[in-house]
């Protein structure tokens, strides 16, 4: 891995930026096509579940959605190619050696700092201001769906976009973890925005309580785990 990193930064900038560009678009489009197709074509059909929240769509929401999504997606390749940019003039470090337990424990580390991360610029997009400006455009998915995981004004995907570079900034990650979190983050922004009920309401999903969050605006500003808005009295 580090020989193929280090291939791809010999090129220069635009080959690093170029790299993260087309990682994210395809994840974007692998988990986003992949959370349609079970939610409204596997599980339906295999009675597993129910759609949450079934208001029709916006016209064109979903092709707005891919549209600002796009821009998030420059705005991450950005934030991939500082990362290496700030490796490079020793600004941060990475480690390279192969550590199964040190991996799997910094997975579990970047998850609680993704929650924690998420948590407070979520609640700070939700001050007036940044709500009236900002946030207002991610919320235009009042029925959420796969495709809006990444529709946000460029203002809040900068803001939600420094989470790796920020990591990094407080402790030397191994690679591993650091290339695990952008796949582990749209997994689980996914699941949020499916506006599916796997469980059928026998418990709380992160889809159910993030389509709650959708349909009333305020609560429920936690990512994945309701941890936090049991902490701080925000879960609806």
């Amino acid at each position: 891995m580090r020989t193929l990193l280090a291939a791809i930064v010999d090129r220069g900038p635009a080959a690093v930026y170029a790299t993260g560009l087309v990682t994210f678009l395809f994840l974007y489009f692998s988990f986003a096509g992949l959370g349609w197709w079970l939610t409204r074509t596997l599980l339906p059909a295999w009675g597993i579940g129910a759609v949450i929240d079934s208001t029709p769509l916006r016209e064109g929401q979903i092709a707005k959605e891919i549209r600002r999504s796009l821009v998030s997606i420059a705005i991450f390749a950005g934030y991939g190619w500082l990362a290496t940019y700030a490796y490079l003039h020793d600004w941060v470090d990475v480690a390279w050696q192969v550590s199964p337990t040190r991996i799997g424990a910094e997975i579990l580390l970047l998850f609680v700092w993704n929650e924690l991360h998420f948590f407070v610029c979520h609640r700070l997009l939700h001050t007036r201001w940044l709500y009236r400006h900002v946030h207002r455009i991610h919320h235009e998915s009042v029925t959420p769906t796969p495709f809006s995981t990444y529709s946000f004004h460029w203002l809040e995907a900068a803001l939600l976009g420094s989470v790796m570079i920020t990591a990094m900034l407080w402790h030397t990650f191994n690679i591993w973890p650091l290339l695990f979190l952008p796949v582990m983050s749209l997994m689980f922004n996914t699941i949020g925005h499916a506006n599916y009920d796997v469980f059928a309401g026998k418990r709380r999903s992160a889809s159910v309580e993030h389509a709650g969050h959708h349909r009333r605006v305020s609560g429920n500003y936690g990512f994945y785990v309701p941890l936090l808005d049991r902490l701080f009295g925000t879960r609806i």
